[in-house]
């Protein structure tokens, strides 16, 4: 049996974490944010000068979260709201107190599973990224076909872009209710099929 020591990373000196910690990508510190309260709030401490927005998108078929820089996707987390596949590669993990199942598709990709309450589980992971990289959301919200598009409002209380799309008719209330619902600090477009 091989012995490896550990390391304990979290032990060193803050100057000397801060310059390995400049050296990991986006999604190597969401996933050192994830270990432990301590790596958290370590993780909050440090600038990171790679993603510039977090961006969010909500579609009947697709819900993920993304970490950019530009334009270009750094790091993306999609929310399945249907039971994933191959159940036994998912992990058991906890962000934000919420439980979650994720399954990491490659270096940069994940999944996570949330069949019952995927809002939850957006809502957890947002809330999560917000706190470790203080960056401003962009959102893209098609609410039609959104079984109470309503419950995914609170993930995005406050956003800096906010971008509406429907592709079937929306009511003048329902795009009203959106609009008093949540504060855009920057951008806000509403774009309505005129069907």
């Amino acid at each position: 049996m091989s012995y490896s020591p550990s390391f304990s990373f979290l032990k060193l000196p803050f100057l000397a974490i801060q310059n390995i910690v400049h050296n990991l990508s986006c999604t190597e510190i969401t996933e050192l944010s994830l270990c432990s309260r301590r790596s958290k709030r370590l993780m909050q401490s440090i600038r990171h000068p790679e993603p510039t927005h977090i961006e969010i998108t909500i579609y009947r078929r697709l819900m993920y979260v993304s970490l950019v820089k530009r334009s270009f996707v750094c790091s993306l987390w999609a929310i399945e709201a249907k039971n994933g596949r191959c159940q036994h590669l998912y992990r058991d993990d906890v962000i934000e107190g919420v439980a979650v199942r994720v399954l990491k598709l490659g270096q940069t990709r994940f999944r996570i599973d949330a069949p019952q309450q995927p809002e939850n589980a957006m809502k957890a992971l947002v809330d999560h990224m917000k706190d470790v990289f203080k960056f401003p959301l962009t959102v893209l919200f098609e609410p039609f076909g959104l079984e109470n598009y309503r419950r995914f409002l609170p993930i995005f209380p406050v956003c800096y872009r906010l971008y509406v799309y429907s592709s079937d008719k929306i009511s003048e209330e329902e795009l009203q209710f959106i609009k008093d619902n949540v504060v855009v600090e920057w951008q806000a477009e509403f774009y309505k099929s005129q069907k």
